[in-house]
């Protein structure tokens, strides 16, 4: 039995279709999966430690410049379809030479080509929404496809068809650790109020910044007792360690971290962006966690973090708006309130979906067999 699985763009989308892989390897042994997904660094830097049967789809973004430039706009989106067609064309022939059995997809353009063409040829397809709120490439593949599976309830409103709720796949090598082994390892303090910071897969400079400039301003007593776990991307790492050495804070700081058990369960509090794969891991991990959703790509974070909110596991700020007073504000008030900590830390567990792999998996079996 061959499944295609399309992700891309994203861990948010890559890891739960790892998890998804793992889940129906475990079921039959005979199941031979294979990935499509596209030429972003971290789609490459995540598959190649985990399969070498990925193929790659090269689709690019159309340009979304003003028409002050009719020429300029025209010959960028001209590209943009040379190369859409190109990539297509050899997404066709992907599956016309692999005839999976299904696909299944996670969003993005990979997932609209493959699953167009799966259906074309009769094979069952299968979408899977991570965030409330879906994707164009979901929105637009639930017309067609055999089932939508969704990782929350709420996603249900914008589809037109039924869904089937499992959850979100959570990564195979997320585990809970002890909170003072996690500390050790990472070469920290083991009394100290720990902070994880970062900005989903890639970083990001308006969260590095905007915390920095928060933590500079705390009280002296409330730095002496913090120490900081930095996931901040490629760019802004000898910065930071700069400015925690010029703080007295002791910190790690990571342009990316492959031990997110450990920097999670070290963790008092998170600070980040609202993808779901985040949300699924702070749920997991029962950790408060104050939001900062990205605010583009359809706005879906946004979303996100507002549903965990109104549960009463999350803190929530806006980019638009934010002020280095109302984040420094906040860190300051669960620094100093531990009840409200653990409120918001159990509330996040309540949230938490165990097994939606398997459940995704189960659904994925079972519409290959009707």
């Amino acid at each position: 039995m061959k499944i295609l699985i399309c992700a891309a763009g994203s861990g948010g989308h890559i890891y739960p279709a790892l998890s998804l892989a793992q889940s129906l390897q475990a079921a039959d042994k005979n199941i031979q999966i294979f990935f499509l997904s596209n030429k972003k660094a971290i789609s490459r830097e995540i598959f190649k430690k985990t399969s070498d049967k990925v193929f790659i789809a090269d689709f690019i973004s159309p340009y979304r410049g003003k028409w002050t430039n009719p020429f300029k706009f025209f010959l960028k989106n001209l590209g943009f379809l040379l190369k859409f067609i190109s990539e297509t064309i050899k997404v066709f022939f992907l599956i016309l030479s692999l005839k999976p059995d299904a696909v299944i997809g996670f969003g993005g353009i990979v997932s609209i080509t493959a699953i167009s063409f799966a259906r074309l040829l009769g094979a069952p397809t299968l979408i899977h929404e991570q965030n409330i709120m879906p994707g164009q490439a979901n929105k637009l593949l639930s017309r067609y496809v055999t089932k939508v599976a969704v990782g929350f309830k709420q996603s249900s409103k914008y589809f037109k068809q039924a869904v089937v709720f499992t959850g979100n796949p959570l990564r195979q090598d997320i585990e809970q650790v002890d909170q003072l082994a996690a500390c050790e390892s990472l070469g920290l303090g083991k009394n100290l109020f720990t902070i994880l910071i970062f900005g989903g897969s890639q970083g990001s400079r308006f969260l590095n910044t905007s915390f920095t400039q928060a933590i500079a301003g705390l009280e002296h007593n409330l730095k002496h007792d913090l120490q900081i776990i930095h996931i901040s991307g490629t760019k802004d790492v000898a910065a930071l360690v700069d400015f925690y050495q010029q703080q007295n804070i002791q910190a790690k700081v990571f342009s990316y971290c492959g031990k997110m058990s450990v920097v999670y369960s070290a963790a008092d509090l998170v600070i980040g962006r609202a993808g779901a794969g985040t949300i699924n891991e702070v749920c997991f991990f029962a950790k408060p966690i104050i939001f900062i959703p990205y605010p583009y790509a359809g706005g879906h974070q946004k979303l996100n973090a507002e549903f965990m909110r109104k549960q009463g596991a999350a803190c929530l700020l806006f980019e638009n708006n934010l002020t280095v007073e109302h984040l420094q504000q906040d860190i300051r008030r669960l620094i100093e309130n531990r009840d409200v900590l653990l409120s918001m830390g159990q509330k996040s567990r309540e949230l938490f979906v165990p097994q939606s792999e398997v459940k995704l998996a189960k659904l994925v079996l079972a519409m290959i067999k009707a």
